[in-house]
């Protein structure tokens, strides 16, 4: 299947973030403001980093060196290259929960954020809102870092900054090491990826303090 790809070039390491709390969701979307400023910044970041497209009904936001993707549209899934997790004894073979491993690659699908259909009409942020505005309870803003984060389920989550020019968290996949532990992975061998505790508050862990694995990307300007 060929995909519409957004290619971003930037690297940066991951500290530990404490979660802050979510705004309350407006009734009306025109004056949901969380809502309004993360399609923003999204289509900020893309512009300026740059995109390319193709014909099928699914984007990839691609990491600068392509083991890591984001895609929205008929499904909403994280993408990542086991190729470390492996080496650190990951077994894919023994991976439970929405996964599979195509290509070389485990790809994790969303079992809290649905897709949207995709006319001819939508182009990449059209799209992107239209998956943000139709699941709207998985969008969590955190005031202490200043970025969005979209809960996909399972202790998965995507994360965007709100202003990616001077914010050194400009992307971030998150992933619930848990899972990948049960498959044999050794956390502490563990390469390319930093393991946090985190504090949650949002969803169905409120107020727990969770093991998280992070893998960071900066664009910001200096």
């Amino acid at each position: 299947m060929k995909k519409r790809i957004i290619f971003f070039f930037a690297a940066a390491l991951y500290g530990v973030i404490v979660i802050a709390s979510a705004i309350t969701l407006s009734a009306n979307p025109k004056l949901d403001v969380v809502a309004n400023y993360a399609v923003e910044s999204f289509e900020s970041l893309g512009e300026e980093i740059g995109l390319r497209g193709g014909n099928e009904q699914l984007y990839d936001v691609y990491s600068p060196d392509g083991t890591e993707a984001f895609s929205y549209g008929e499904s909403v899934r994280l993408t990542v290259d086991p190729v470390w997790f492996i080496a650190a004894g990951f077994d894919p073979d023994k991976f439970g929960g929405e996964a599979a491993v195509e290509d070389s690659r485990l790809t994790i699908i969303s079992d809290h954020v649905e897709g949207v259909v995709v006319t001819n009409d939508d182009n990449i942020f059209d799209t992107f809102e239209k998956v943000l505005r139709s699941n709207r309870h998985a969008l969590e803003y955190h005031m202490d870092h200043d970025l969005f984060e979209l809960h996909l389920g399972g202790g998965n989550t995507y994360r965007w900054a709100k202003d990616w020019r001077t914010n050194a968290r400009g992307m971030t996949f998150v992933l619930n090491p848990r899972p990948f532990i049960e498959a044999g992975l050794e956390i502490e061998n563990l390469e390319g990826w930093t393991f946090a505790n985190i504090n949650m508050m949002h969803g169905p862990e409120r107020g727990q303090t969770v093991p998280r694995i992070l893998k960071n990307y900066s664009f910001a300007v200096n």
